[in-house]
């Protein structure tokens, strides 16, 4: 593959590079990375026009293509509703019909009612991030004084629900707590689109974070989310990790990479301009997303040379130890997120630090559906 064929459908937008909350977990700022302390607080006018130059570009060479922008953090409220309206507008204005949607994912806390009006008329959607029920989500997600914030989260979450903007939320997986009660705490406050991310942690960090936490403590968190989620059988309601694993299951596409080894098709762009790959990598090693790729220079036009290791994500991706290879569930698991398969002795050939939670889920997820362990296996 070229760098003609990248697909770059959709570009996270770090307009913030701080936080108003000290997430215990965060990958950002409470692992191995600490390249955010050399990067500006937020991303400036000159370096956004800079993007939207270098993504226009990109999208004019290839025909039929649109591309979404994430506005992201740390946490992108701390920019202003003014600012953020103005660079929304900015990007309608140079893409055009180029720009695939506005999206944002916040912490919410710090949404009100002006906030609300500036995203609806801004026409970005919005999902924030909540773990569930207050003494949960209080446990790891407080501000930079200790203090829990679901109080503040879930008031934003409420006003974006009454000014109709019907907002997702992303939850952590806490190791070893009931998802079940998570789901339907989020069921309760009336939400219907839901989403549950592995905790990002590689095979050098993993005992230490949650080596308390038994064999497999996120198949303890996740079969009872599932199960609370497959008995309501409601099809209003969407909850990703598990709507795509049955996909996959049933010969489907994923739209994730948390599973499947897919090529990505999104990138980062940090406050300075930089060009990055995903940047949960940053839970590897310090410095690892860095790259020489920056909108303020040729932006996406070379990132073989200037990004190696994000042009590798987006055109062949990487490979799969030999044991994901030999293993039944490849097709549908594809090693797990490419973050959790890293150890410095020897890269990302591994498999997922999560592998027998994994499994352990994966098989839950068939008996109670009804389906068999596919036969057929990826050639190698």
């Amino acid at each position: 593959m070229t760098s003609a064929d990248l697909r770059i459908d959709n570009l996270v937008v770090k307009v913030a590079e701080r936080c108003n909350l000290k997430c215990a977990y965060c990958y950002l700022y409470e692992h191995e990375d600490t390249s955010f302390r050399r990067r500006p607080r937020f991303m400036s006018d000159e370096v956004f026009d800079a993007l939207l130059v270098s993504l226009r570009r990109y999208c004019a060479g290839r025909p039929g293509q649109r591309t979404e922008l994430t506005f992201h953090g740390g946490e992108p409220t701390l920019v202003g509703a003014a600012r953020l309206a103005r660079f929304a507008g900015r990007a309608r204005e140079v893409l055009g019909d180029l720009l695939g949607g506005l999206q944002m994912q916040t912490n919410g806390t710090l949404i009100d009612e002006h906030w609300v009006e500036t995203l609806r008329s801004s026409q970005i959607h919005a999902s924030v991030s909540l773990d569930g029920p207050p003494d949960l989500h209080d446990d790891g997600r407080v501000d930079h004084a200790g203090r829990g914030s679901y109080e503040s989260a879930v008031r934003g979450v409420r006003l974006l629900q009454d000014g109709g903007l019907r907002p997702g939320v992303l939850a952590v997986v806490k190791p070893g707590e009931d998802g079940g009660r998570v789901y339907r705490h989020f069921r309760e406050l009336g939400i219907d689109s839901i989403d549950m991310l592995l905790p990002d942690v590689t095979h050098d960090s993993r005992a230490s974070w949650y080596g308390h936490c038994g064999e497999t403590p996120v198949a303890g968190y996740l079969i009872p989310a599932f199960d609370a989620w497959f008995d309501e059988d409601d099809p209003r309601v969407v909850l990703r990790i598990f709507y795509g694993l049955l996909r996959r299951m049933l010969g489907g596409s994923l739209a994730s990479d948390a599973f499947g080894n897919p090529v990505l098709s999104y990138l980062i762009v940090d406050t300075d301009g930089s060009v990055q790959p995903n940047d949960a990598l940053r839970v590897c090693a310090d410095g690892i997303t860095l790259t020489a790729a920056n909108v303020l220079g040729r932006g996406f036009d070379d990132l073989a040379e200037t990004a190696p290791l994000a042009y590798r994500l987006l055109t062949s991706g990487i490979p799969l130890c030999a044991t994901c290879r030999s293993c039944p569930e490849v097709e549908v698991c594809g090693g797990g997120y490419i973050p959790h398969r890293y150890a410095v002795a020897n890269g990302f050939d591994n498999p997922s630090v999560w592998c027998a939670d994994i499994k352990s889920l994966l098989a839950h997820i068939r008996d109670r559906a009804g389906l068999p362990l596919s036969a057929s296996r990826p050639s190698e």
